[in-house]
């Protein structure tokens, strides 16, 4: 249960500083969270793979896991998350959050999946309004 005291002369609770931040916390992991289920349900949308099938902790094949990587990366990218921060929202360690981000900033060299991951994050930047890192 959150501590309260008395506003000092006004009569009226208020939350102490330790609770706000929490509670501050709490509503930026909600929201982060959200952003990484639009970042997968957008790469569902142009690979076939469910956004499901991302989210699964079980071993997972070769194309479902190009599809997750191809999540964190747009949400590291376009949101302007560090990797912790995409670990977190994805439920993920970080460094898993690296190697997969550096995978597929190799792979841009292809450009149908430059143009596709371009197109993408140009979706994802648009429907949530960053037009900078977060």
């Amino acid at each position: 249960m959150a501590s309260r005291r008395w506003g000092a002369g006004t009569g009226v609770r208020m939350m102490d500083e330790h609770d706000e931040t929490l509670e501050l916390r709490v509503e930026r992991v909600r929201a982060d969270r959200a952003r990484a289920l639009l970042a997968m349900q957008a790469v569902a949308n142009v690979t076939g793979v469910p956004a499901a099938a991302m989210q699964s902790r079980c071993r997972v094949n070769d194309e479902v896991r190009r599809a997750r990587s191809f999540a964190w990366y747009l949400s590291h990218t376009e949101y302007g998350w560090p990797m912790y921060r995409v670990g977190a929202a994805f439920d993920r360690d970080r460094t898993t959050v690296a190697k997969a981000c550096h995978d597929v900033e190799d792979m841009r060299d292809d450009p149908a999946l430059d143009g596709l991951l371009e197109r993408v994050g140009r979706g994802l930047a648009e429907i949530t309004g960053v037009t900078e890192a977060a």
